[in-house]
């Protein structure tokens, strides 16, 4: 049987199978609270449910796998401006930095450019970018539109298929919480916030929702901009100076963006319905250059996203739950990427060497979902996803050199030298992902404080293409197909104690970035033998509420990567596989003071070691002593306090020295230029906060308080490393309506 033809009938066999279920409320949609940003205790915190772990609503103790919480108090109390803020406070998760992204890194894996390793939804639909197969995490998604984030560490795709091996964020937004009043008169709620800061860095937010007696709303925008840290590096253009030592030159790391975002949600007939939009753009360098050569000329790579969703869930009273979801989303490139400056190579390049793109691809994805009791206590969750990614050609793609006439070593011209199309293999051919997911969660399980969850799910990727090496331009096929199950028990014989052990696998498919880039030097790719990235994990959680004001949690995880994909000489491909053991330590707190005030805090410990690595290319096992690339520990640490209309918060962060691999220390003029492992640090960052009167606020935050100079690890031979931000202040003023 065809891929094709066995993703169809398990489409259609999770259809019926889920279809004559009867009701059990999963990811319900629940009444808006009074205040977005309630202040709760940490007794009040971990009685929040989650959905995103199993898609049903669950305290976390009780959820498979290791999940968490983050409030959007919380998110002002400390002071954090991006979803990597949120994640850097997590055991587990760690900076990462490539090119001209702060990314995030995972459990002792080094993450890419494209932050392709986690799922980020949006009230439970994907939003990662459909080309590059990245979740934004950085400054260009903003927190205005948050009420809280779930975190869940550890593979997801046997609910949510790929890039949720390294873990999934799903961001709960705000809705209206007031109505019309006695005289109906229609009332809004709203925030605005204003922020000024050193390195020319100013950023403007503001929300505002809304509730008629048929209609929610919810409106908001950010603008940010920033001149970012600038600082002298060392470069990989093996320059040197009068002196034949390597040169150094000045780093710029500007990022300007905005971000709009809509959300209607229907009442009385049509609830359940929601209809949301973002949009999204950005612009922003690439520092130390994309070939490594610090550019001497702008080169702003501007790009843009529109997503809209459309999406129905059945009331949580009703029998029968079924959710219907279709989205839209379009990227939109417009890049000037400058490889090599003026004088290039002793002057070969006089004018330096620059590719420009404009572009833009388009991806339609659908959701159909049904879920409901068997039994009592049993229940039955299944669903179908389609999707299709388009694109149909470049509106220009172009260069002053040659960039394909490798054989006369790109020579430079004095006219526009026009490049083939960017994606040119799949110009009239899209790009299918179809996927059908299944779960069973039984809870009580033989009338035993046991409760198992078991999934399934397939997903098949299909495409034809042309080989756009052959003369005859001949049409090929190409599918990946995929199984992600998970199997979860979880005994709680208290209600203050909980044990978890979960089996799992996800994966990652090749996104059209890494499988069509061609006719460029930005991307150099080879369809026919890049493999998915592939991840198994056994994870074994004890989840323990020691008292009311005190909670303990510990995860031991077994994790095996393979297939890793990045860049190797240039070219995309598989880099190695990796297998891990880890262990991370949590701990939740707070004390009340009467009436000197509250205090939270939090603490975690996080260990990874790594237990063998087979190279990507060669096949060859590799006896490795040492974790490469990543950090072994990390620590970090946070308390808040808070009196009356005052609150402080300290966060501090710490993580251990980070080695690199024997590839990256060929070079002796780089030898000499960084050490043999990026260096331990530790940053603190403080935020304080004064609520004036009941409609403002002032605030001061701090980030790397101490000014420590630290740095993130650059991989490949090169001379350099990633130097992270000096100390940053930020004064803001906040207005509520």
């Amino acid at each position: 049987m065809a891929p094709s033809t066995r993703a169809c009938v398990l489409l259609l066999g999770v259809a019926l199978f889920a279809g004559p279920a009867a009701a059990h409320p999963p990811d319900a949609p629940e009444e808006a609270p009074v205040d977005w940003s309630q202040n709760l205790s940490l007794e009040e915190l971990l009685q929040i449910e989650l959905a995103a772990p199993s898609k049903q609503r669950q305290l976390a103790r009780e959820a498979p796998g290791a999940a968490s919480l983050v409030t959007r108090d919380q998110i002002r109390q400390f002071g954090w401006t991006s979803l990597n803020d949120l994640l850097f406070s997590q055991p587990g998760f760690f900076p990462s930095r490539d090119y001209e992204r702060s990314v995030v890194g995972s459990r002792g894996l080094h993450e890419g450019w494209n932050n392709n390793h986690l799922l980020l939804l949006v009230d439970g639909v994907p939003v990662n970018d459909h080309d590059t197969g990245g979740a934004y995490t950085w400054d260009v998604t903003p927190l205005f539109l948050v009420r809280s984030v779930e975190i869940i560490r550890g593979p997801g795709s046997a609910l949510y298929g790929s890039s949720a091996t390294n873990g999934v964020v799903a961001i709960n937004t705000i809705s209206a919480p007031k109505t019309l009043t006695d005289d109906e008169h229609l009332e809004v709620n709203s925030e605005a916030r204003l922020r000024l800061g050193n390195w020319g860095t100013a950023s403007v937010e503001a929300v505002a929702a809304t509730r008629s007696e048929h209609i929610s709303a919810v409106l908001g925008f950010r603008y940010y901009d920033s001149d970012g840290v600038s600082y002298l590096s060392y470069d990989g253009s093996e320059r040197i100076d009068d002196t034949g030592t390597l040169r150094r030159f000045l780093v710029r790391e500007p990022l300007g963006s905005r971000y709009l975002y809509v959300k209607l949600e229907p009442r009385k007939a049509l609830e359940g319905l929601s209809l949301s939009y973002h949009q999204q753009a950005w612009e922003q360098g690439t520092a130390h250059g994309w070939s490594f050569w610090v550019p001497d000329a702008e080169e702003p790579l501007r790009e843009g996203r529109h997503l809209a969703v459309l999406r129905y869930h059945s009331p949580a009273a009703s029998g029968l739950q079924h959710e219907y979801v279709l989205t839209f989303q379009r990227h939109d490139y417009d890049l000037d990427v400058r490889f090599y400056p003026s004088g290039a190579f002793d002057g070969f390049y006089p004018a330096g060497m620059t590719e420009s793109l404009q572009t833009r691809m388009d991806e339609v994805f659908g959701r159909a979902q049904l879920s409901g009791e068997l039994a009592e206590r049993l229940s039955l969750l299944g669903g179908v996803e389609y999707s299709v990614f388009m694109y149909g050609g470049d509106e220009a793609h172009y260069s002053n050199v040659d960039l394909l006439n490798t054989g006369a070593g790109a020579p430079p011209s004095d006219e526009r030298v026009e490049l083939g199309p960017f994606y040119e293999a799949i110009i009239g051919h899209p790009v299918n992902n179809a996927a059908a997911y299944v779960q069973l969660a039984w809870s009580r399980l033989l009338d035993t404080p046991l409760s198992l969850t078991a999934g399934l799910r397939y997903d098949l990727k299909f495409f034809a293409y042309r080989d756009t090496t052959s003369f005859d331009d001949r049409v090929s096929r190409k599918a990946y197909e995929q199984f992600s199950p998970r199997l979860a028990l979880v005994y709680a014989p208290t209600a203050t104690l909980s044990l978890k052990l979960q089996a799992s696998r996800a994966f990652r498919a090749p996104s059209p970035s890494e499988l069509f880039s061609t006719n460029s030097w930005m991307a150099d790719t080879d369809l026919e033998t890049i493999l998915p990235e592939r991840v198994s994990t056994f994870e074994f959680t004890a989840d323990w509420t020691l008292h009311r004001h005190l909670s303990w949690r510990t995860t031991a995880f077994h994790s095996r990567f393979e297939n890793l994909i990045g860049y190797t000489g240039g070219q995309l491909g598989n880099l190695f596989s990796r297998r891990f053991a880890g262990v991370e330590l949590e701990l939740m707190a707070d004390a009340e003071l009467g009436a000197r005030g509250r205090l939270m805090g939090f603490g975690n410990y996080s260990f990874v070691h790594l237990l063998g690595e087979v190279d990507g290319k060669s096949g060859t096992t590799e006896t490795a002593e040492r974790l490469t690339w990543a950090p072994a520990h990390t620590v970090k640490a946070g308390v808040s306090y808070r009196l009356r209309r005052f609150s402080a918060a300290l966060q501090g962060r710490y993580q251990g020295s980070v080695r690199r691999r024997e590839m990256d220390r060929l070079t002796p003029a780089f030898i000499d230029a960084r050490p043999v492992s990026v260096p331990a640090w530790v940053r603190f960052d403080l935020n304080t906060r004064l609520q004036v009167n009941a409609w403002s606020a002032v605030g001061v935050s701090v980030t790397n308080l101490l000014n420590t100079e630290s740095y993130l690890v650059r991989t490949g031979d090169l001379p350099f490393d990633y130097r992270m931000d000096a100390r940053r202040f930020l004064i803001s003023l906040e207005v509520n309506l």
